[in-house]
């Protein structure tokens, strides 16, 4: 079915970053933070935080074809790599990312994404962490049905 890493490596990053949104949702709702992950989106797209509710929608696809986007080089560089620990590699891969956006961030001084309250940040690095362990597992099944 899915038998070329683009493919694999842009449905496991979709899926997971439809997980990852959950956790943001989640502390957003509970009132933990204003910061969502869509916001990353908007900043980068609008120029400004979302102000309607199809912005929000709107954002929030864009930040998970991100994500997706985000599953290629995943499954490029698992090309390189033994399939040992592949869990952990997603991991590490999911909150290397996050690091580094954040690092951007700052460096560009992109407004409304420069400065994080902590509560945002442990969420974010929870959510980073999901987004990575799902791509592994689902990236993984997909390698398992393409063959």
């Amino acid at each position: 079915m899915f038998k070329d890493r683009i493919s694999v490596g842009f449905i496991s990053g979709l899926i997971a970053g439809a997980a990852m949104i959950v956790i943001d949702w989640g502390g957003y709702l509970l009132g933990l933070y204003n910061e969502r992950l869509l916001n990353w989106a908007s900043t980068i797209t609008l120029g400004r935080l979302p102000n309607t509710a199809f912005e929000v929608v709107f954002t929030q696809l864009e930040q998970i074809l991100f994500s997706g986007f985000m599953g290629i080089p995943f499954a490029y560089v698992l090309l390189k790599l033994t399939s040992k620990n592949l869990l952990l590699k997603g991991w590490i891969y999911g909150v290397f990312v996050q690091e580094v956006t954040y690092a951007l961030a700052i460096a560009f001084r992109l407004p409304n994404l420069e400065v994080h309250t902590f509560n945002a940040t442990i969420s974010h690095l929870l959510s980073a962490s999901v987004y990575g362990l799902v791509l592994a597992y689902v990236l993984k099944r997909l390698d398992k049905v393409g063959t």
